[in-house]
């Protein structure tokens, strides 16, 4: 049986160095699974919904059609966000010396993990 959504983000958290948590979230703005390190605010995965909505625009406005990475630099650290699929969206929040390669392979390898994740 695949490992569930929040075993994948427990997992990413526990084996990366500087990844302090993760959310999956719709499209729609729905939480659907979090680390364990991750706080449970009902705002996060709208905001996570909105954040993906205005990236894929300036996507578009900057020519490109698809949307791989968006990354917000913050005097605490990283936010990495990703489309997951179509539905749904991932964010990982990591210190700034974070190794992004190596979040990113994690990421790309348990994707069908986190796709299948119910909504």
């Amino acid at each position: 049986m695949p490992p569930s959504p929040v075993e994948v983000l427990d997992e990413l958290v526990d084996s990366i160095d500087g990844v302090r948590s993760a959310i999956l979230a719709s499209v729609d703005g729905f939480g659907l699974a979090r680390s364990s390190s991750m706080s449970d605010e009902a705002s996060h995965p709208a905001m996570l919904a909105a954040a993906i909505g205005l990236a894929h625009q300036l996507v578009l406005m900057g020519g490109g059609e698809q949307l791989r990475q968006l990354v917000v630099d913050h005097d605490g650290g990283l936010m990495l966000v990703w489309p997951i699929g179509a539905e749904r969206v991932l964010a990982v929040l990591t210190v700034t010396t974070v190794e992004q390669r190596r979040v990113r392979a994690f990421v790309q390898a348990r994707v069908s993990s986190l796709v299948g994740a119910p909504s």
